[in-house]
């Protein structure tokens, strides 16, 4: 039985040395002997635009993860600097703690909780290896307590009892493993990326890109009722579309040598799962926006003769598009169809839409609150017809009013 007492001790007791050791004297001897510093602004140049987004304390602290990982990581230059005269001057302990660490190599961990057998101890699983270990990291508690947790990612050291954190803590609301290989093949589009270990090797090579994940740390997962919402997609090589059976499962329409099959009863909010049939590249794309929408239309075409695996290529959250495009800074376009099928819109339909437009975005509020709405005078407002506004808020509360719950 694991005494956590005793166990706690250890690690302040590591925190004492660490902070001497290595806050206090090696950081600034490597970075005045192997110029690490310049090092990391080098690798956070490209990210001003993140950087300029954190407090000034938080970017120095980032610099400092990365030049500690530089030091201790596989390979790192502790190996090299156990052999200077200046750190074999340091104490004895120090010395023992410096060689413990070489022995013990530092890594970034992208990991999730699967247990807390004590107060700021957990057991935590890498999502990329597997590997399960015991961490102590009373900051992960201050986050659990005003926040829910779906990853983390942090550099760990080992104490010789269990791992600790070192620098920044980065917890995520919404980000989860398929996210984080997302982000991964987003940042090098030439690359192959076919296992966990070609990630796990990408961090350690070069961790700052996945430091600006910081950026999305906060933002929470998005649900309809039950459904949450992802982008769920994939793509397969298919020689020949043969339409005929699809109709009664599925909405037909071409355009430019593109068919779009839309999934009846499931092609709209939340699910939008529809299918898109290339003529020119004989290529079929699935889409949808949550995993039951995909599970339906991948079952409704294997029911047609065809014989798609369950599992997508791409499975991605909101959060994670919108903090990759923030990072990258760039658009992340997954489907190039959607757009030719588009009908433009006539002055006054598109007038009748604004006002529509206009009455929502004043009864909402009101939806949102619980409250009844004053159909009438946001009817006036809006310039609505009275009995067509209450059709369309009757209309908004039935199929919204329960977003979340």
């Amino acid at each position: 039985m694991i005494d956590y007492k005793t166990l706690q001790t250890i690690c302040n007791k590591n925190n004492t040395i660490s902070h001497k050791v290595i806050d206090e004297f090696l950081l600034y001897y490597s970075a005045q002997n192997d110029k690490t510093d310049r090092e990391a602004d080098k690798r956070l140049a490209p990210y001003r635009h993140i950087t300029s987004q954190f407090q000034k304390s938080w970017v120095n602290m980032i610099k400092a993860q990365y030049i500690a990982h530089k030091i201790f990581k596989k390979d790192g230059l502790i190996n090299k600097y156990l052999k200077h005269s200046a750190v074999k001057n340091l104490r004895e302990d120090e010395i023992r703690f410096l060689e413990q660490q070489a022995e013990y190599p530092w890594r970034f961990s992208f990991s999730m909780i699967i247990n807390r057998p004590e107060e700021h101890f957990y057991e935590m699983e890498d999502v990329f290896s597997g590997d399960e270990f015991l961490l102590y990291s009373p900051g992960i508690s201050d986050y659990l307590k005003t926040q829910g947790v779906t990853l983390c990612f942090n550099l760990i050291a080992y104490n010789g009892s269990c791992w600790q954190t070192y620098g920044p803590i980065a917890v995520y609301q919404s980000f989860e493993p398929d996210d984080i290989f997302f982000f991964a093949t987003e940042l090098h589009p030439t690359e192959n990326f076919e296992y966990d270990e070609d990630i796990t090797e990408d961090i350690e090579d070069n961790p700052v890109p996945y430091m600006m994940l910081l950026c999305g740390a906060n933002y929470p997962l998005t649900f309809h009722k039950k459904d949450q919402i992802v982008q769920v997609i994939s793509e397969f090589d298919q020689d020949t579309f043969n339409t005929k059976g699809l109709d009664k499962k599925f909405r037909i329409e071409y355009n430019d040598e593109i068919y779009r099959i839309s999934l009846k009863q499931w092609d709209n909010h939340p699910h939008f799962a529809k299918a898109f049939y290339d003529e020119t590249k004989k290529v079929l794309l699935l889409t949808a926006l949550t995993d039951r929408g995909y599970s339906a239309l991948v079952n409704a075409l294997n029911n047609c003769g065809y014989d798609l695996p369950e599992e997508p290529d791409i499975r991605v959250n909101l959060t994670m598009l919108t903090t990759a495009e923030t990072i990258l800074k760039r658009d992340i376009v997954l489907s190039n169809y959607d757009h030719l099928f588009e009908q433009e819109t006539s002055q006054e339909d598109q007038e009748r839409l604004d006002k529509i437009n206009k009455l929502l975005g004043l009864v909402m509020p009101d939806i949102n609150a619980g409250k009844e709405p004053d159909i009438e005078s946001y009817a006036r407002q809006a310039d609505i017809d009275p009995e067509i506004a209450r059709d369309v808020i009757e209309q908004v509360m039935k199929k919204f009013g329960n977003i979340g719950e």
